[in-house]
């Protein structure tokens, strides 16, 4: 795996060379500002279950407006840079968790990292299986929201400022989730994917 500065484009032998070998193109948004914008309704879904779980086990955090918890207005302070830089910690290990389910993600020159402004992401030309493309696209949204939440409540961590770290790990799972439902809807069971790019082509296991 190597880090990048942007995000690969599309690598237009690979397209032809897959559609020649019989491949199928996923229908999909062709660009990341669509793809975000079509992702809204998860990023509000997403964060409703995240702060559900969180009301569950801790009611008291949400009277965060009234409390002396972690002040909502952005201020050069020491509070505002440790938040900062422990929401760059917790953006890199969701990528992190993402490579991690990538087969030889190590050893791997299709795999590569990077950050694209204020985002971050991993990329894979590597072919996946269905079920294998799916554990990449949800598990930093399961590790690092509702299985998060588990453990700060149960190390007594759960408060505002690892609550705003967890909600906005949820909002930015949302273009991940769009991705599995399209997969879900369109590729049937036992194919193998491939991403180049904005495209992603599947063809079913012989």
């Amino acid at each position: 795996m190597k880090y990048v500065k942007k995000l690969p484009g599309i690598d237009h032998e690979l397209s032809d060379k897959l559609c020649n070998d019989g491949w199928k193109k996923l229908k999909e948004p062709g660009s990341s500002i669509s793809a975000v914008l079509l992702s809204v309704p998860f990023m509000f879904l997403l964060d409703g279950v995240t702060m559900w779980i969180s009301y569950l086990l801790k009611p008291e955090l949400f009277n965060f407006l009234q409390s002396d918890g972690l002040s909502l207005t952005i201020n050069l302070n020491l509070e505002a840079l440790l938040f900062a830089a422990a929401l760059l910690i917790y953006m890199f290990i969701h990528e992190m968790l993402h490579a991690l389910c990538i087969p030889n993600f190590i050893n791997s020159d299709k795999t590569c990292w990077g950050l694209n402004g204020l985002f971050g992401f991993v990329f894979t030309t590597e072919p996946l299986t269905k079920g294998r493309f799916l554990l990449v696209s949800c598990m930093p949204f399961l590790i690092l929201s509702p299985a998060a939440i588990f453990i700060f409540y149960l190390t007594g961590m759960l408060n505002t400022f690892t609550l705003l770290l967890i909600l906005i790990n949820a909002a930015g799972s949302c273009v991940d989730f769009l991705n599995i439902l399209l997969i879900i809807v369109q590729v049937e069971r036992g194919s193998v994917i491939i991403n180049n790019g904005f495209e992603t082509y599947f063809t079913p296991i012989n």
